[in-house]
């Protein structure tokens, strides 16, 4: 089941001349993009410092400071392995940013690496903050989010200091950066973008995808989603997406490690599985049920009720005495709140019990014998 690791085995030693940027090549950076590079390398505007120079600064970290998506020592030997590798070595890091600021709701962070030529600008994707996951699910009621004008910024002002083609990309919320980005920069910049590879990233709402930007960079657009897809299939889509076979249990397909790959290509699909059908169709019943401002004060209750224990991340949260100051905090609200939360869950349990009967009825005709 070969997966990242087993790319830079491979195609490790090939330079950007010899097998140019391609997704498999996004997937990478962008698994290495929940690193936190701009602690380590946040040169001048104009400047560059070599990526294997900033890898070894991170690396000499203890090792509970590197667990940056599921497992410190897979995140660090997957950047350890990148930096040997002839072909990302010597590649030159610009511009590390990130930014995380509660009262705005904004987890943001962005890295660009210059290869042979042209520049890989890539978006992180949700970390483990409850603001970084309070971000993703204002999404549900917001068109646009703060974090995306960051991107956009972002991409516009790197693009000022590179020459050549430029590859955006980025994975779950990384992807939808990188769209909205592409899609809102300058034409000039527009029209140096070569490719943006969404990697299982959530979409936009309907004013979103109907902008002529959006319109405009949608050819250039490859959205790739493993089998059991729910962040990916969120929201608005206007492109086809591109089936990868993931080795992971359920949500953890969502895992860029599970992602199999082959050469420099990803093993890939025809279709979803039966369960990302379901769940997409579910959600989206739920959310057309509920109208914006339910949705935000759904949203904002709920996060009111994670902060209140006063946890930072999602393992926090885990510890007992959280749990209980959660369940305090939600004893405490109003009852009409309570009722009000109690009837948008219910709400979407009846809306995955109407998404089970459908796909059961779909694949039940598909059976039926033709005659």
């Amino acid at each position: 089941m070969p997966g990242l690791s087993d790319y830079l085995t491979w195609r490790g030693d090939l330079s950007f001349a010899q097998d140019p940027f391609h997704p498999v090549d996004g997937l990478l950076l962008s698994t290495l993009a929940y690193h936190h590079f701009a602690q380590y390398a946040d040169p001048p505007v104009g400047v560059g410092v070599p990526f294997h120079q900033v890898a070894e600064q991170i690396l000499s970290q203890p090792p509970e400071r590197l667990r940056v998506f599921a497992s410190g020592k897979r995140d660090a030997n997957l950047l350890r392995q990148t930096a040997n590798s002839p072909r990302f070595r010597d590649q030159l890091l610009w511009a590390s940013q990130e930014v995380l600021d509660v009262g705005k709701q904004i987890q943001f962070a962005a890295i660009t690496l210059q290869l042979d030529y042209g520049a890989a600008v890539v978006f992180r994707g949700t970390d483990n903050t409850l603001v970084g996951w309070k971000e993703d699910f204002n999404l549900g009621f917001l068109d646009t989010l703060p974090g995306q004008w960051l991107a956009r910024d972002y991409l516009e002002q790197t693009a000022a200091y590179l020459r050549g083609p430029l590859w955006v990309c980025g994975h779950s919320k990384g992807g939808n950066l990188a769209v909205f980005a592409a899609s809102q920069v300058s034409l000039a910049v527009q029209n140096r973008i070569v490719a943006v590879y969404n990697q299982d990233g959530p979409g936009f709402s309907r004013s979103v995808v109907e902008q002529p930007g959006y319109q405009a960079i949608l050819p250039k657009l490859e959205t790739f989603v493993p089998q059991f897809s729910v962040f990916g299939m969120l929201l608005e889509h206007e492109e086809p997406y591109t089936v990868v076979k993931s080795r992971g249990m359920g949500m953890m397909q969502h895992d860029p490690y599970a992602w199999e790959i082959q050469g420099n290509d990803f093993i890939r699909l025809t279709q979803v599985s039966n369960a990302s059908r379901v769940i997409d169709s579910a959600m989206r019943r739920w959310l057309a049920d509920l109208t914006s401002g339910q949705r935000e004060e759904f949203v904002d209750g709920l996060y009111e009720l994670l902060a209140a224990s006063q946890a930072r991340t999602l393992e926090e949260l885990a510890n007992p005495k959280k749990i209980v100051a959660i369940w305090r905090q939600y004893t405490q609200k109003d009852k009409e709140k309570r009722r009000q939360m109690g009837q948008i869950l219910r709400r979407l349990a009846r809306a995955a019990a109407w998404a089970v009967r459908e796909q059961g009825k779909q694949n039940n005709n598909k059976r039926q014998p033709e005659g």
